[in-house]
């Protein structure tokens, strides 16, 4: 769900710099490898199964059946059939610990009362669990991974028609979760939301979309480190709209892991592409910085990817994953690192046409992003 054209309102400078206020340089590795632990991380944004942002500014008569069409794709992109192929790659690769964006849990009502004059109540019925439905593909195949940390974002619900007369309220939910196999020692989950985020305007209103980021301390054959997952806001091309929140979110990100003493291993999507073709923002003193989000977090953090050669593209894929040629044209699915840590190994995920799933006859791709994996050196 990437790559979206949207129109938010201008967001306060003063607030963004708040975020900046400590920037650290990157640091990577010069410890003794005799004291350190081989760590496999692994970050995968799932896909909502939709474009929700095809919402934006359309007019409120149309929300209901623009609602109803997306409830479609969501349907027809199947999450059942691509979570196989996403627990196949969880097999094969045995990460310790996993990032994952983008992890809907999907809610109806019927019949829908979100309409005007309507009750408005919350839709219960659940109708996809993409959390509840990839765990049971690694539990088929032998694998226990346990939720770690899982920090809820956006609550969105709109009424939805397909004939105009009869409604049905459609309501997502938007999680960050990290998941750990079951021999990682977790601790201190910390499960937060940003402080600023960009509106979205749908039928006449600003509707709020959450995003946030969730962390643990991890032990990993005695090495312990600071593991985080997040997804940023997309970059609009505005700098000063969600261009801006997405920078805001970086620096406040950065600014809460300054007091980790322990190594940081931050993984996500981040929505900032790594060839520094993002919106660049410009901030005046006394903290003056210019550049891409992208450009931000490398000043502090260290790029696995590109320190082990693995520098595939991630996203995206076409709305309905169908595409039979890889759409994916930049780079944004990222794990970084800074402190006591050497990327000896990386991959990219789901990027080729034979990883895509037969689902009831149609191939798709497990995701409009690719995963990403990595080895890292981490000292005791």
């Amino acid at each position: 769900m990437e790559n979206i054209q949207r129109y938010a309102r201008p967001l306060g400078l003063a607030t963004l710099l708040l975020s900046f206020l400590f920037i650290l340089p990157a640091c990577d590795s010069d410890g003794d490898d005799g004291d350190a632990a081989d760590v496999k991380v692994m970050t995968y944004n799932l896909y909502l199964g939709a474009n929700l942002f095809d919402l934006i500014g359309i007019d409120p008569t149309q929300v209901p059946v623009v609602a109803a069409q997306l409830f479609g794709s969501v349907q027809a992109t199947n999450f059942p059939a691509r979570a196989e192929a996403i627990a196949d790659f969880i097999q094969a690769n045995n990460p310790d610990l996993i990032g994952l964006q983008e992890v809907s849990l999907y809610r109806t009502q019927t019949p829908g009362d979100n309409l005007p004059g309507g009750a408005a109540t919350p839709a219960t019925d659940v109708a996809f669990d993409f959390l509840a439905i990839l765990q049971a593909a690694l539990t088929s195949r032998g694998l226990n991974y346990n939720v770690a940390a899982q920090t809820e974002n956006a609550d969105v619900e709109l009424p939805s028609t397909v004939d105009g007369q009869t409604f049905t309220d459609i309501r997502l939910t938007d999680y960050d979760v990290i998941l750990a196999r079951s021999d990682v020692q977790t601790t201190g989950a910390v499960e937060a939301n940003f402080a600023i985020a960009a509106p979205v305007p749908i039928g006449g209103d600003d509707v709020p979309f959450t995003r946030g980021y969730n962390s643990v301390q991890a032990t990993v054959d005695g090495a312990t480190f600071t593991f985080v997952n997040t997804h940023l806001e997309v970059d609009d091309g505005n700098p000063q709209g969600a261009a801006l929140a997405q920078a805001a979110q970086a620096g406040e990100l950065i600014g809460a892991l300054l007091t980790a003493t322990q190594p940081v291993v931050l993984v996500g999507d981040f929505n900032s592409a790594a060839d520094g073709s993002g919106t660049v923002i410009t901030l005046p003193d006394p903290l003056p910085f210019t550049g891409t989000t992208y450009g931000l977090l490398t000043n502090s953090y260290t790029d696995a990817a590109a320190e082990a050669g693995a520098t595939g593209n991630t996203c995206c894929q076409a709305d309905d994953l169908t595409n039979a040629t890889s759409s994916l044209a930049s780079r944004i699915d990222l794990i970084l690192y800074r402190g006591d840590v050497e990327a000896t190994a990386a991959e990219v995920l789901g990027e080729e046409a034979g990883d895509r799933v037969d689902a009831n006859g149609t191939m798709l791709w497990p995701s409009d992003h690719a995963g990403v994996v990595a080895t890292l050196r981490i000292q005791n």
